[in-house]
């Protein structure tokens, strides 16, 4: 049915009696709407042991990093991927349950089209814990904003990853914009391109945050980068896809609006 959310029921999150211990509800007090977040369980046994479960639940590549998305999604988007003020969600370890159907039903423009695609919104199982769990702490590790701002302790490096993306996507853009304006041929931008971007890697690599502390902001650059050379490779093993095509795709980034990302201590 139109305007209804773009997740079809079947693979809708749940309430599990299994995560009720787990799990919290969360109320966006803020004046300002919830765009991305992440969430971080840490788990005591009474053998000592400190597992720790995290979760991206709502994802900055929707509507923080809205490359490529047509305009007429964005407005839907801003609506079924976000948390409203005033607005609550159900947090489990299996994911969120709810949207912000709680204080107002969406306009016309909110409304998904009946044949609209389907947006993913973080979701994945809990932790399998056999030891007796003495103590649980659930932290919000990572809040954005619509307007770029962000909160929280950020031990996931939420906001790096998000601003290295940015970074990335806006530069491959103006290299291809550039090389277009300047005659080349598209097989020569995406040459281009690679050279700064490096070539697609086999082996997936862990965004530097996973992988060390207290990396740098070039670390996180390059690893952004690296994933659009993943990107692009996989685009042209696929013969209905041209450099053509994706040259003009990678320019139509250059017209997308970013927020002023910006952190508050």
């Amino acid at each position: 049915m139109s305007g209804t959310p773009p997740i079809p029921g079947q693979f809708r999150t749940r309430i599990s009696e299994e995560d009720r211990s787990t799990s919290a509800i969360l109320l966006n007090q803020n004046k300002k709407t919830i765009a991305a977040l992440q969430v971080v369980w840490r788990f005591e046994t009474i053998s000592g042991h400190t597992p720790r479960h995290s979760s991206r639940i709502l994802s900055p590549q929707v509507l923080l990093l809205p490359f490529g998305k047509p305009e007429s999604s964005l407005k839907p988007l801003g609506y079924w991927h976000a948390i409203l003020p005033g607005s609550k969600r159900y947090l489990s370890q299996s994911g969120m349950v709810g949207d912000n159907t709680d204080v107002r039903l969406p306009s016309p423009e909110e409304k998904w089209p009946s044949k609209g695609g389907v947006v993913a919104i973080g979701r994945s199982g809990g932790m399998d814990l056999r030891d007796p769990v003495k103590q649980i702490t659930l932290t919000l590790d990572g809040i954005f904003f619509l307007d770029g701002e962000f909160v929280g302790p950020n031990r996931e490096a939420l906001y790096e990853e998000t601003v290295a993306e940015a970074e990335a996507h806006t530069l491959v853009a103006k290299i291809a914009r550039e090389g277009h304006n300047s005659g080349r041929a598209p097989s020569q931008i995406l040459a281009e391109i690679e050279k700064t971007t490096g070539p697609a890697q086999e082996e997936y690599l862990a965004p530097p945050g996973a992988r060390q502390n207290h990396a740098k902001p070039e670390e996180f650059r390059q690893w952004a980068l690296q994933q659009l050379a993943e990107e692009f490779a996989q685009q042209r093993e696929f013969p209905q896809y041209s450099d053509e095509n994706l040259v003009v795709r990678i320019m139509g980034w250059t017209e997308t609006v970013l927020p002023h990302f910006r952190k508050v201590e």
